[in-house]
């Protein structure tokens, strides 16, 4: 009789399958079997696939008007982005997963690694399938399980377990034969952090799959290129490198940015675009107990046709960290006043919010004014105050310079969308 091997640390990734689609599905069971696509903001291109589409030969990211003939020759049910229903899966997987490790890494909306320590493989293995029954049961979501000593296997994992049947959406590379196999099977591109620029480097450097990588010399790659790419080596040799990687404690930055469904040409458009977006962005950060002191803006026209071309962007620097909307959206239209130019049919605006802070402390200098400790209290007054209320219905409150832009069709016209069946009363699915 063998003692049972014992590993002191694993990382069960659980990761949804086609999630955006699978969303849908919940509420769609006459779709069980039938291809789906989400598409993209104002529905220009395809973001999610079920099995089905995928089998159809559709692409991710395929322009939607390119692929007309394919959605009514095959009758693609096409569905516009939900973002609301999508977040509010996303919390309902991500507590679950919490029942069944406290030390949950919520890598993203649709994926988390699930750590242990001194753990069998057995013992790994039952957890993961007690874990992809219970989301499929309890929300709806079918999931693959991957199972491996590091990330960057457990990511391999993953792959593997849900693009081949045989595996029952569960693999585990916790032996060394299984571990092998997986990296000969496997080509660069597909090792996690392996970017298209990084994987023509080590093609010339002859790597062709994540077996040769994993016997490269780590520390030479490392020196030539960046410190990644030493770390993913290791990694691939069960040597865990990666640390905790938490989406909103690691996250520095929030981007907001869409195109509109018809080009802009006046400023105030393009500046009530931008305070949207602004909001939306400000609310984020709020969201993640969090304070910002630089804000960026971008505008473009399109790249393509025969019309004139132009972008710019613009950054700023706030003099002490903030999260008021208001704020903000002062800053972005100084910013604006800076690259704006007329004549030009705009079709994007974007904005980013970066420097974060957890506290408004900061080190001012002898020009600075401090700011008022109780004007910037009620300052997060008002703000929670806003959040709370557009938390019940969206866009209930909201500032002047808005306008409701998102609202109009022009700007902002999902032919698609489903209903937020879990996050609005009025939306609420019926039963007959």
């Amino acid at each position: 009789m063998t003692d049972t091997k014992v590993f002191s640390k694993v990382y069960l990734l659980c990761d949804c399958n086609n999630f955006f689609v699978s969303c849908e599905k919940i509420f769609r069971p006459d779709l069980s079997k039938r291809p789906v696509a989400v598409l993209s903001n104002n529905d220009g291109i395809v973001v999610s696939r079920s099995y089905e589409t995928k089998a159809l030969g559709i692409a991710m990211g395929s322009p939607v008007f390119k692929i007309d003939k394919e959605i009514k020759k095959y009758k693609i049910s096409l569905f516009s982005s939900n973002f609301s229903l999508y977040l509010d899966i996303s919390n309902r997987v991500m507590t679950l997963l919490e029942r069944f490790c406290k030390d949950l890494e919520v890598y993203s909306v649709d994926e988390a690694f699930l750590p242990f320590e001194n753990i069998s493989e057995e013992e790994a293995l039952s957890i993961a399938y007690k874990v992809k029954h219970a989301v499929a049961t309890e929300v709806g979501i079918p999931v693959g399980m991957g199972i491996a000593r590091t990330k960057t296997l457990a990511k391999l994992s993953n792959n593997y377990a849900k693009s081949h049947k045989k595996t029952n959406g569960v693999y585990s590379v916790l032996t060394d034969s299984k571990r092998q196999r997986l990296l000969l099977d496997n080509p660069i591109k597909e090792v996690w952090g392996i970017g298209k620029n990084m994987e023509e480097h080590l093609l010339g450097e002859g790597f062709s799959s994540a077996y040769d990588l994993a016997y490269a010399d780590a520390t030479y790659l490392g020196k030539k290129y960046t410190v990644q790419i030493e770390r993913t080596i290791k990694e691939l040799n069960n040597i865990d490198c990666i640390e905790s990687m938490s989406e909103p404690q690691n996250q520095n930055q929030i981007m907001w940015s869409r195109s509109f469904k018809d080009r802009i040409t006046s400023y105030d458009d393009l500046y009530e675009a931008l305070s949207n977006y602004v909001a939306k962005a400000c609310e984020k950060l709020r969201s993640l107990n969090k304070y910002a002191q630089k804000i960026a803006i971008s505008i473009r026209t399109s790249y393509f046709g025969n019309k004139d071309k132009y972008s710019n962007e613009a950054i700023m620097s706030l003099d002490f960290p903030c999260a008021d909307t208001r704020v903000f959206i002062a800053a972005a239209r100084e910013l604006l006043n800076a690259i704006y130019k007329d004549g030009y049919e705009y079709m994007k605006a974007g904005v980013i919010l970066f420097d974060f802070k957890n506290t408004r402390e900061f080190q001012s200098d002898l020009f600075s004014v401090n700011p008022d400790k109780e004007i910037l209290d009620k300052s997060d007054n008002l703000m929670k105050t806003l959040d709370k209320i557009n938390a019940l219905e969206q866009d209930t409150v909201y500032l002047g310079a808005q306008n409701r832009l998102v609202k109009q069709a022009r700007f902002n016209d999902p032919q698609h969308k489903s209903p937020r069946y879990t996050s609005s009363f009025k939306e609420l699915p019926k039963v007959f």
